[in-house]
C-alpha cells in the first residue's frame, strides 16, 4: 500500500447551485371584486423580479380592462418594494389609464408613500393604505335618486310653493355659483340634536 500523500488534490466534482428564479422571491395572487381586480404579492420585489412584476401587473390590467374596471396592487405584503419597480408601476399605471383603467397601489409603509408622493416619475400613482380605501375611490358611487330624509337627514328643498320654478337641491349638495361672481355655495343640512 502506497503511503498517503499530503499534497495531492482531490476534486470534488461541484454539485450545481440551485437556481434561483424571479418566482421563487416573488409571488402573485389574483382576487376579483366585482368590476375591480386585487393583484397582491408577497415576496420582494426589486431589479431581479422587475420583469415578473411588469408582467403580472400586466396581465391583472388586461384582465381589468375586459371588465371595465379597475386594479388594485396590494403590496402590503412585501418585504421589499424598490423604487425602480414603484416607477415601473407609476409608468404602467398612466399607460392603462389612457385606456380606461385606473391602478391603485396599497401599502402600508408610509415612509413609501411619501416618497413615492415627492417623487415627479410617481407623483401620479394612486396610493393607498388599505385595499378598502382603494376600492372606494376607485369604485365610483352607485347612480340612486335623490336621498331620503332620515332621522339626521334634512328633507330636500324643492319648490313646492304654486308659481315658484326652482329646482330641487339635497342637504349638503353643492350648487354651483351664477356667472355674476357669486362662489359655490353648500346648502345647509339639518344637524342631529343631543339628547
Amino acid at each position: 500500500m502506497k503511503p498517503f500523500n499530503s499534497s495531492a488534490v482531490f476534486l470534488v466534482p461541484a454539485s450545481p447551485l440551485p437556481s434561483r428564479s424571479p418566482g421563487d422571491q416573488l409571488t402573485f395572487r389574483t382576487l376579483r371584486r366585482g368590476d375591480i381586480v386585487v393583484l397582491a404579492a408577497r415576496g420582494e420585489a426589486d431589479a431581479f423580479t422587475l420583469a415578473l412584476w411588469r408582467r403580472k401587473v400586466r396581465e391583472a390590467a388586461d384582465s381589468a380592462t375586459t371588465g371595465g374596471g379597475a386594479l388594485i396592487i396590494d403590496a402590503t405584503r412585501l418585504g421589499f418594494l424598490s423604487l425602480r419597480t414603484l416607477e415601473a408601476l407609476a409608468a404602467d399605471a398612466a399607460d392603462y389609464r389612457r385606456d380606461g383603467v385606473e391602478i391603485c397601489l396599497v401599502t402600508g409603509n408610509p415612509r413609501l408613500a411619501r416618497l413615492a408622493g415627492t417623487d415627479p416619475r410617481t407623483a401620479s400613482l394612486p396610493i393607498r393604505s388599505t385595499v378598502v380605501a382603494a376600492e372606494t375611490v376607485l369604485r365610483p358611487p352607485p347612480e340612486t335618486a335623490a336621498p331620503r330624509p332620515g332621522r339626521f337627514r334634512a328633507p330636500p328643498i324643492s319648490g313646492d310653493e304654486p308659481g315658484i320654478d326652482r329646482s330641487t337641491y339635497p342637504a349638503g349638495e353643492i350648487t354651483p355659483g351664477d356667472a355674476a361672481g357669486l362662489p359655490d355655495t353648500v346648502i345647509g343640512s339639518a344637524m342631529p340634536r343631543r339628547r
